[in-house]
């Protein structure tokens, strides 16, 4: 009788959905390819539980765990199928991605969904040297107390000046496409390259204070590559540096090195606690390219095994 009565709890139960077979990590991967095909010809609901679903998978590193249920977060494996199911719905109906949630979520989604060499920041040392770093800063202090501060951008605004109206920027913009533009290409790849395919989008210079705008909250950028080179010397600040959810890295180099990665990668400007940092930001477009390419199937399969490999049987706190 007991084996009648969970025959017929099995077959009572509805089949599992597309989104279910996705997120099974352990399936075989031609069913859940196949899955992931069906989810997103079929599409969801944008206010729906499946939506949902994938925005917590994705928000779950910066959630606070809970004293009931389960607070950590999910495994990294499970994280990177939630991340690729909801790139291949918001590519179907770009719509799904309009929100500022959605839009947090398909930058974490990137982050996890491209093969590591590609999501990882990179540093570049020596972009400028230290009197190169001096004199720009220099001269974006005289020109803030002559005119004061602005703010280029709406979304997150930051306390800043382009380069453009700084005493000698033209010369430091030039630097930069001389000697950061070819390492895109070298350290992501050559759909990253040439140098002389990219442009500059935005480059400016940004400054955090503690007691005042101390950091820049969780967003990604709207260019395709982004790069922050520091431009304050040692000791003049405490805290700070861009931090990397989805590698659980807060990268502050030291004056004139850089951190380059790509724009749409999911990124935090973590809070100074002493002092005034000052960096400098540039924002790099491709001719013809808007958004990072996304990942092939190929390269997507073979990153979501090595995440399952690892992962399957723990929980990855890094996120």
């Amino acid at each position: 009788r007991v084996c009648l009565l969970l025959v017929l709890i099995v077959c009572a139960m509805p089949p599992p959905s597309p989104l279910d077979v996705w997120l099974r990590v352990t399936l075989p991967s031609g069913r859940r390819w196949a899955a992931l095909s069906d989810l997103s010809s079929r599409g969801v609901d944008p206010r729906g539980p499946e939506l949902l679903r994938l925005f917590l998978l994705l928000e779950s590193p910066s959630r606070r765990r809970t004293r009931r249920g389960g607070g950590a977060p999910p495994p990294r494996a499970l994280r990177r199928a939630a991340a690729m199911a909801l790139l291949a719905l918001c590519r179907e109906r770009p719509a799904l991605g309009r929100s500022a949630r959605a839009q947090a979520a398909i930058g974490r989604g990137i982050a996890l969904a491209l093969p590591p060499n590609v999501s990882a920041p990179r540093l570049l040392r020596g972009l400028l040297s230290p009197d190169e770093c001096a004199a720009l800063l220099a001269a974006a202090v005289a020109h803030g107390e002559a005119h004061g501060w602005g703010s280029l951008h709406r979304k997150y605004p930051t306390v800043d000046l382009p380069v453009a109206k700084l005493r000698g920027g033209g010369a430091v913009v030039s630097a930069l496409q001389e000697r950061a533009f070819p390492a895109f290409g070298r350290f992501f790849g050559e759909a990253y390259g040439p140098a002389d395919a990219l442009v500059m989008r935005d480059c400016f210079v940004a400054k955090y204070e503690a007691g005042g705008q101390s950091g820049l909250a969780g967003h990604v950028d709207a260019s395709l590559l982004s790069l922050v080179m520091t431009l304050s010397p040692p000791g003049e600040f405490e805290g700070g540096g861009t931090h990397f959810e989805h590698a659980g890295r807060t990268l502050s180099p030291p004056q004139g090195d850089a951190v380059l990665f790509l724009g749409k990668v999911f990124h935090e400007g973590r809070p100074i606690t002493r002092g005034t940092r000052f960096v400098l930001v540039a924002l790099v477009d491709k001719r013809g390219t808007v958004a990072p390419p996304p990942p092939r199937p190929d390269e997507a399969a073979a990153g979501e095994a090595a995440d399952s490999a690892e992962a399957a049987d723990s929980v990855e706190g890094r996120g």
